[in-house]
């Protein structure tokens, strides 16, 4: 099973991962490409560049080849979003993005959409800060969403409560 965890910059992904890992360690957490790239050097968010999201994609794809059980705290959807919101004049960018990315959103057993807005973003050194940059890349999401017509579960509330949705999402969909 390969689950997606969605949502902009500080909605909780990670967190949740983690605790999927933890209630099912045959659940292994994909390591989120966006750290990756900022460990290589490449810049991020506002002042990411084509050369950062075409590193991001092959990367991306690269983690989400990975066999067996994984959870990922970002994903092709995702990073698609953020393409979308960054780069929305860069035609070759979005054309080359919306093919390579689109085409492997079905690969997700379970996409977990995580809304913007329902903790404060704590600075991590990595991603922004910036809330109305978390909104607009909310909207993205929403927008990748709807246009794809991926199926997802939303989830919200608090931490105990999200992991509570998720293991019943897992209990349901391993008795079926």
């Amino acid at each position: 099973m390969k689950i997606a965890i969605i949502g902009a910059q500080g909605v909780g992904k990670t967190t949740l991962a983690k605790q999927i890992n933890e209630h099912y360690p045959d659940f292994k957490i994909l390591p989120e490409a966006a750290r990756l790239a900022k460990e290589a050097g490449y810049n991020l968010d506002k002042t990411a560049t084509t050369k950062t999201e075409h590193w991001l994609i092959a990367k991306q794809i690269e983690l989400e080849n990975m066999e067996g059980k994984w959870v990922a705290d970002r994903s092709c959807i995702d990073l698609l979003a953020y393409i979308h919101h960054l780069f929305s004049k860069e035609s070759a960018l979005i054309e080359f993005a919306n093919k390579t990315l689109a085409s492997r959103f079905s690969n997700y057993d379970l996409v977990l959409y995580l809304p913007s807005g329902e903790f404060l973003i704590e600075d991590d050194g990595v991603r922004t800060t910036d809330i109305k940059f978390q909104q607009a890349i909310n909207e993205r999401i929403r927008d990748v969403l709807e246009k794809h017509e991926i199926p997802f579960v939303r989830i919200v509330g608090s931490p105990e409560e999200r992991l509570a949705k998720v293991k019943n999402l897992l209990a349901f969909s391993r008795s079926v």
